[in-house]
């Protein structure tokens, strides 16, 4: 357990940002409402706690034994406490916006996304996108930037697409099902340039970092990047799994008579390929702790 504690607080900082971010972009279906609030809340929690953390790790020092003054430091006078420090704003200033009951839209949701979209793009400073200087540095932190929007994006439409599969079909089970079905089929292509997005601008940072296929294979951090690979490309069979067969049969279920198997099937899978995503998050809880070349 206590190998496992450094990657618990990396692991739930992304997810709940990435969740938070993702969702307020794919508004729809609607969450209950205080998911969205109850989200900003835990990854504010977080949020404290990684920095705690980071700063305790830093100074060598019990969370106890921190002062103001070595806060201050750290949150003003680092790169990652900056960043955090950021985090944390962005994440306080969403907490009024979302405490209304109104519908999620308008200026209040580009706000909302532009908040939550800056705390999970701090992120970038935690890790390898932060390591560089000059205009190189600057196009590594970009991508990087950009890799974890889409990752959000992804997180927020798988998680939007299974809240459809999920709930209770009742007596309105064929009209439910057709909003899956065009929830599903209208992901196809923006799911296919996030795919795009996520793989150019992850393989442009590994490369950049001094990355080969000697250190993908020679490596603790290649062999870790390798295992998120393959998750990945689970994730991609899923996918190409529900674009070209079980979204199809989803569709002929609602326009013929209706079978249930379809949509169990759906069911099934979108549930595989959150498990996916979830342990892809954990490779990259454990990738930002190692060094890309040794």
């Amino acid at each position: 357990m206590a190998e496992l504690s450094p990657y618990a607080l990396p692991l739930a900082l992304y997810l709940v940002l990435m969740l938070l971010f993702g969702r307020i972009l794919f508004a729809r279906p609607v969450l209950p409402r205080g998911v969205l609030l109850a989200l900003a809340l835990i990854a504010l929690l977080v949020g404290v706690t990684d920095a705690v953390t980071r700063l305790s790790s830093v100074l060598g020092l019990s969370p106890a034994d921190i002062d103001l003054d070595m806060a201050r430091w750290f949150l003003t006078g680092t790169p990652v406490g900056e960043a955090g420090l950021l985090r944390l704003l962005a994440l306080l200033a969403m907490l009024p916006l979302l405490a209304f009951a109104a519908p999620l839209q308008g200026l209040r949701r580009v706000a909302l996304v532009a908040l939550s979209g800056t705390a999970l793009a701090s992120l970038s400073w935690n890790g390898h996108a932060a390591a560089g200087d000059g205009f190189g540095g600057t196009l590594r932190l970009v991508a990087g930037i950009v890799h974890l929007l889409a990752a959000g994006a992804l997180v927020g439409a798988l998680a939007a697409i299974l809240q459809l599969a999920l709930r209770p079909q009742g007596l309105r089970l064929r009209e439910r099902t057709h909003e899956l079905w065009q929830a599903a089929h209208r992901f196809a292509l923006p799911g296919t340039i996030i795919v795009a997005t996520l793989a150019m601008t992850g393989t442009y940072t590994y490369v950049d970092l001094g990355g080969s296929l000697q250190t993908l294979t020679g490596t603790a951090h290649g062999r870790w990047l390798l295992l998120k690979l393959a998750l990945v490309g689970g994730m991609l069979g899923l996918a190409a799994l529900h674009r070209w067969r079980l979204v199809p049969a989803l569709a002929t279920s609602i326009r013929g008579g209706w079978q249930p198997r379809p949509l169990r099937s759906l069911r099934h899978s979108l549930a595989c390929e959150s498990v996916l995503a979830l342990l892809v998050l954990a490779c990259v809880a454990v990738l930002g702790t190692l060094d890309p070349l040794t």
